[in-house]
């Protein structure tokens, strides 16, 4: 499968549907948690869950899912049209497709259960210590090859990097205290706290995404291309003597 779409207008199409999905996540919370309307509707509360950005198996989780796994396609691609660094994007590629997968069934979840973490309402967070030192081996083993990508490219990634752990560990470590237990049962201010800063760990996570998205297919789009570095008028001059090629993203 090859995805042949501007860069540009695939950023515009995901940052809108991103956009739309947390627009009615939470205006569906709000009724419901914050004004505490619980029977609106007939199947009012399932409508709300569908939206939810903190709930699984409804819209925003099949959205997380796809938007990895579009990540990781475009990765797979990057590989077959790189030959230096053709094991580090498929690597990445597996890397995002076990995230989409893990998006879907919420693996990680497990990870509460081990106890690694004693933080009483926030031990579910011990997701997070089990992951850390994966995510730093990942970046030092990928440092060289960071390196050697357009400086466009690596900004970008960089950035969606930030947005990405900066939700999936900073802003959900602040959901974790910001009460948690009283989602659903006391409305107000005590659940919409929760719903706010779970919005806003969905949002970096889906903007980080985003942007690593648009990174590859930009970089797919236009890969560097080999220009010759001339101080004469005749190119073919400067070739005939033996000079290099260097490289320039475009």
């Amino acid at each position: 499968m090859r995805l042949d779409v501007p860069a540009s207008k695939l950023l515009r199409v995901l940052l809108w549907s991103v956009a739309a999905i947390h627009l009615l996540s939470l205006g569906f919370t709000v009724v419901y948690h914050g004004f505490g309307v619980y029977d609106l509707i007939p199947y009012w509360g399932r409508i709300v869950k569908f939206f939810y950005v903190d709930k699984e198996q409804n819209l925003p989780t099949w959205f997380s899912s796809g938007l990895l796994f579009l990540a990781a396609l475009l990765l797979w691609q990057l590989g077959g049209a790189d030959a230096r660094f053709r094991r580090h994007w498929r690597v990445l590629a597996a890397v995002f497709t076990g995230l989409s997968l893990d998006e879907f069934s919420q693996f990680h979840e497990l990870g509460a259960q081990a106890d690694v973490l004693d933080a009483g309402e926030a031990s579910y967070l011990s997701w997070l210590v089990l992951a850390a030192p994966l995510v730093l081996v990942l970046a030092l083993a990928y440092l060289r090859f960071l390196l050697a990508l357009p400086s466009r490219v690596r900004w970008l990634m960089l950035g969606a990097a930030a947005l990405f752990l900066g939700g999936a560990a900073g802003i959900e470590v602040l959901g974790a205290y910001s009460g948690r237990e009283n989602i659903g049962f006391t409305p107000g201010w005590a659940s919409m706290r929760y719903v706010l800063a779970a919005s806003a760990e969905e949002l970096c996570e889906m903007l980080g995404v985003t942007l690593f998205v648009y990174a590859t297919a930009l970089h797919l789009q236009h890969p560097p291309t080999p220009t010759t570095t001339v101080t004469r008028p005749s190119p073919r001059r400067a070739t005939s003597e033996g000079r290099a090629p260097s490289y320039r993203y475009r």
